[in-house]
This record gives structure tokens, sequence and C-alpha cells, in this order.
């Protein structure tokens, strides 16, 4: 065999065995998309939410969806094809199709979630990220952007929010991992002025409690994005729950601007939330997982608009 080619070979074979090397260095990691939809047509108002998971551990992929619909004149929708299903070609920056959903698109240029079994289409123009957070392994982004929801032969426009992770030697799918969720609160809501396709977005979320209180997200409206947070994040009113604990059912806060070179600026508006309905997901008796949908009031510079949308509760 010619030298030039035995030296291909063994650079070819070093190429792989670097290759392999690598992926055996990121044999543990965890990547999710989570999409939020409220919209409304003739008939009402529709929110759909869908969080799209898949990781890897080692040689193993795993994969999950987990989806809720709730109709204002019907309530919760059951939807067929969530929870776990396989992804044996170990499919991780994109979002595997299963036999309940399929995927086409990236967020950057529009998304297109597909459900036959459901009767189910949503179409997402390319998504917008407002707010970012890379710490270490972790890279965290959130985005929003119009879109039209076709369920059951309507045709629903409104707006997503989303958000896209992905988590180096992390998996929540193949390991368990203790105090992940400190009395996590997340509000996905669109500000209801104007068309439904041209409705507004908020996004907050918040964990812990009183002085261990944390919180962060954006506020797209009136062509202006601001990145927010609330210090005085208060409950306001509680419902039972089967463990030791209460699910939240309303809220108050102030939402101030983030922090700059400057400081601090005052709070800039009032949110006022109710819960409409409940949807309890999960219970672990000192704790559990539902997803709340909630309407209440934005008040800025005495201007008040209703808001919408979903509230995701991990105790």
């Amino acid at each position: 065999m010619p030298f030039v080619l035995k030296a291909s070979l063994l650079n070819a074979l070093l190429l792989l065995l670097l290759a392999g090397s690598a992926l055996a260095a990121d044999s543990l990691a965890y990547y999710s998309d989570y999409f939020s939809f409220i919209g409304q047509d003739e008939k009402g108002y529709i929110l759909f939410a869908l969080d799209s998971n898949r990781g890897v551990d080692g040689d193993e992929f795993q994969a999950e969806h987990f989806g809720v619909l709730y109709d204002q004149n019907q309530g919760w929708i059951d939807l067929v094809g969530t929870g776990e299903y396989a992804n044996p070609r170990g499919v991780l920056t994109k979002i595997p199709d299963s036999t309940g959903f399929q995927f086409s698109g990236r967020p950057e240029n529009g998304v297109t979630i597909l459900s036959r079994v459901n009767d189910l289409r949503l179409e997402i123009n390319p998504l917008t990220t407002r707010l970012e957070e890379n710490s270490g392994e972790r890279r965290q982004k959130w985005g929003n952007a119009a879109a039209v929801l076709y369920w059951q032969g309507r045709i629903v426009p409104g707006r997503v929010i989303y958000e896209g992770l992905t988590h180096h030697n992390w998996n929540r799918l193949s390991r368990t991992y203790s105090g992940t969720w400190d009395n996590f609160q997340g509000f996905y809501l669109a500000v209801m002025e104007g068309s439904p396709s041209a409705w507004q977005d908020l996004y907050l979320r918040s964990e812990g409690k009183k002085k261990t209180l944390h919180s962060k997200g954006f506020l797209d409206i009136h062509s202006e994005l601001t990145n927010i947070f609330s210090p005085d994040l208060e409950v306001t009113k509680k419902g039972w729950a089967l463990g030791f604990y209460r699910w939240s059912k309303g809220w108050q806060m102030n939402l101030q601007r983030a922090a700059t070179s400057k400081g601090l600026d005052p709070p800039f508006a009032a949110l006022e939330l109710k819960q409409i309905s409940r949807n309890n997901v999960s219970n672990w008796v000192i704790g559990g997982f539902a997803m709340s949908v909630i309407e209440g009031t934005l008040e800025i510079n005495g201007r008040q608009s209703k808001v919408l949308g979903f509230a995701e509760l991990i105790k």
C-alpha cells in the first residue's frame, strides 16, 4: 500500500478516535424546547403548551413530550401522544418526531408543530430572542413570535412565548437531582391589545420566597423591549392541594426594569393575576406540578390592559 494512502488511512482513523472521544466526553446532556401559545377566534380563546425534551446518558437516548390544551368553552382537552417516546437515532439538537407530534423548521426561521392524531397544527413565525442566560454548561434563551393554531377546523391567531435550553453534564430524564426547583412560578402572558396576532408578550419566572425570591423575564410591549424582574411578587390567594403544600391561585406584583450600570429603576408597572382553571399534573406529597390558566390586568402609567396566559407551578 502506498505510503501516502497509509498516512491518509491513519489520519482518518485518528480523526474517528478523536471524534469518539469528544462524543464520550459529552455523553451526558439535556435539551428542551418549550412553546406556549395563547390565541383567540370568534368562538373564544385557546391556550396550548408543548414541552419537548430529550437527553443522552452514555449510549442511551431519551425523549418525552409534555402538552396541555385549554379551550375557553370546553376546558382542559386531553392530548394524545404525550409522555416518553423512543429516540433511536439519538436526535438532540432538533426535536425528534414521535407518533403524536412532528416538527419542522428552527426557532430562528419559524417552526411548525403537527399532530394529526389531535387534529392540531401550530405554525409559528420566526422567533426573536428576548432574553438569554449562559452559566457554565447551561444555556437558556427565551423569545416570542406571532403564531396560528389550526385545531378541529378552527383557525386561531395568537402569540407564542418560547424557551430553549441546553444543559451539558446534566440530564433529568435519566437521573434524579435534589433541590432542582424552589417554588418555581412561570408566567407566560399575552397582553390583549388589538388583534390576537398583534397581542404583546410578558414573560416572568420566579423561584424562592420572600428574601430568597429571584425573578427575571421580559416585557415586549408598544414596540419596546424591557428586561424585568419583580422583587415583591406576592401570592394573594392559595388553594387546597393533596399534600403538605398549597397551590397559588392569585398574585400581585410590581415590575421593575433589570439593573443597569446606573442602578435600579423604580417600579414602572403593576400586575395582578388570578386563576381561571388549574390542571394538577403531578403530586409528590411535599410538592407538585400544575399548569394554570390565568387572567388579570397590567397597569402602566395608569393605563390598564387585560392579560391572559399560563402559569407553570412547581412546588
